[in-house]
């Protein structure tokens, strides 16, 4: 008979050999776990708690005129993105008949290759409208389908300042104008909706496990007027057309303060309809555009020379058709005779007196006070693309190349930068830095950026620019430039008749023709510039931009409410 002390070990050997087994059997199934089953399982619990995501877009901010009318603005669509995993065989098939007739472009072969080759959500598309989605939520289908709102960028008055505004790709990225120069404040911060893949709950706003929200971007306000911008792009596009010309340009800007009030290039574009964008349509010619003015910079060139003093206004000149320069016979539009003062040759347009003023001037001087002009520089408006125009250098210039330059030929400027220099001389020799931004908000109201005026610098003195103001306004007058006059307003300004480069020389059938206008001139309140680039058929800038500047200029004064004497 066994003893007690026997009986007590044989238990204790039972109880162990069952803990080893326990022990084997668990050790044996960790390892069969992380070795051999490591992926099925990992693959069972990451479906039970990894989430899926859906990208809620931040809305991109709006651009507003001075007034606050939107010219660009995120119009509110919805997303549709589908879960293949989720959706029933019966399903699949409601959408293979169905979705193709509610949105256009998706077909039934592109769902079938969604459906094999996806187990997660697939993006379908980005603009469903209000409608669209109501018929897909109207299919019945709870799970699968995940609907959310977005956003789509829209132009309410569509070609409207379009090669300033510029517009975005599919990406919501600004790829011209001020959507791509100010894309950073304008781009929103996307939001995202988590949710567990299991999870039986359909995606909706507002319902998730968790989720952050999304951010509107910047507000950027222009200061640019709608009705002007309107009135200026109809007017202009009027007189491409009925002239047969190529392409032109309209400027209007407060030469107190250097706000664009209005910028319209033609051709323009559609940023709705990207099929109206071509590389010309784009092209924003008030910034982009180096040309040779011709006459219209006469008074630059009077004010330098007024400045140093090696002209008067009451100098006599004497026209004889020509001028030998050197070796070369350079011709004036026309013989005049003796003129008397700055005023009558600035109302002539006399090629031969203003030669002779440059070549009294000298290069050195000239070439000085057209950089103090803005010439040959950028003038840092807020718009992509700025070209900064093209001067010679003093030593590549002779005493012909002197000549020609004195009479708007051999320099090239932008549009931007001659109704700057305009503006400057209409604010008694104060250049004021051009800007087309009045303001930059943030979503919660945060002003970032407003406008003040800033001056740049003192070009000529008070006195100086008032003795070429005296000369403009002579020009638009019975005996100059009937064309350009607004009835019950003074008007100064001065036309200009190109001759387009080409190889070789200069063509005589390919013109530009430019007038700049300062109203009114006893108290100047706006500077509007007016281009048509290459008519039909050749002829001269009082029958081409006088006109366009006076339509634009009758049309500013009574919508600003101008009074004749300037300001109110």
């Amino acid at each position: 008979m066994e003893n007690r002390g026997e009986i007590f070990n044989r238990r204790i050997v039972v109880l162990f050999l069952i803990f080893a087994a326990v022990f084997c059997a668990v050790f044996l199934k960790l390892v069969y776990l992380q070795i051999f089953g490591r992926g099925h399982y990992l693959s069972e619990i990451s479906s039970q708690t990894a989430p899926d995501v859906v990208n809620v877009k931040g809305e991109r901010g709006d651009i507003l005129d001075r007034n606050g009318i939107p010219v660009a603005m995120s119009k509110r669509t919805f997303e549709l993105d589908i879960n293949p995993a989720r959706l029933s065989d019966k399903n699949k098939q409601i959408l293979l008949a169905k979705l193709p007739s509610i949105i256009n472009d998706v077909s039934d072969l592109y769902l079938k290759s969604v459906f094999k080759k996806y187990k997660i959500f697939v993006r379908i598309s980005t603009t469903l409208t209000e409608e669209q989605k109501n018929e897909i939520e109207n299919l019945g289908i709870s799970k699968g389908i995940a609907i959310t709102p977005t956003e789509k960028r829209f132009y309410p008055f569509h070609s409207l300042l379009s090669n300033a505004i510029g517009f975005v790709g599919a990406d919501d990225n600004g790829l011209s104008g001020i959507e791509y120069k100010f894309n950073s404040d304008l781009k929103g911060v996307d939001g995202k909706i988590f949710w567990p893949k299991v999870s039986s709950r359909p995606i909706v706003p507002n319902v998730s496990s968790f989720s952050v929200e999304p951010k509107k971007g910047d507000t950027v306000e222009l200061t640019i007027d709608s009705n002007i911008q309107y009135a200026i792009e109809k007017y202009l596009k009027q007189a491409v057309i009925e002239n047969k010309a190529k392409a032109g340009v309209v400027i209007v800007m407060n030469p107190k303060t250097g706000e664009i009030l209005g910028m319209a290039s033609y051709p323009n574009f559609d940023p709705n309809n990207p099929s109206t964008i071509t590389k010309d349509s784009i092209f924003n010619r008030a910034i982009q555009m180096n040309y040779e003015p011709g006459s219209v910079l006469k008074p630059i060139i009077a004010a330098a020379a007024l400045q140093e003093g090696s002209l008067h206004t009451d100098d006599t000149f004497v026209c004889k058709g020509y001028l030998k320069v050197k070796d070369r016979t350079l011709h004036c539009w026309q013989t005049h005779g003796t003129e008397h003062g700055l005023n009558e040759i600035m109302r002539n347009s006399c090629d031969v007196a203003f030669m002779n003023i440059g070549l009294k001037l000298g290069k050195e001087k000239l070439l000085r006070f057209f950089r103090r002009f803005g010439f040959g520089e950028y003038t840092d408006i807020e718009l992509p693309g700025e070209e900064k125009g093209i001067l010679p250098d003093a030593k590549d210039t002779g005493d012909v190349e002197l000549a020609t330059m004195s009479y708007g030929q051999g320099v090239a400027v932008t549009p931007i930068q001659l109704i700057d220099a305009f503006c400057a001389i209409a604010n008694g020799g104060v250049e004021m830095k051009p800007t087309i931004i009045k303001q930059i908000r943030s979503s919660d109201g945060t002003v970032k950026y407003s406008f003040a005026p800033k001056v740049r610098k003192v070009v000529v003195s008070q006195k100086v620019a008032s003795e070429v103001m005296d000369a403009l306004k002579a020009v638009v007058s019975d005996k100059g430039v009937p064309q350009a006059e607004v009835k019950g307003y003074e008007i100064a300004g001065k036309t200009g008749t190109a001759q387009k480069p080409v190889k070789g020389g200069y063509s005589n059938s390919k013109l530009i023709y430019s007038f700049c206008g300062i109203v009114p001139a006893n108290d100047p309140q706006v500077v509007i510039l007016t281009i048509i680039d290459e008519t039909e058929k050749p002829t001269y800038s009082l029958y081409v931009a006088a006109p366009l500047f006076q339509k634009v200029a009758s049309f500013v004064v009574k919508y600003l409410k101008i009074p004749p004497g300037g300001g109110k």
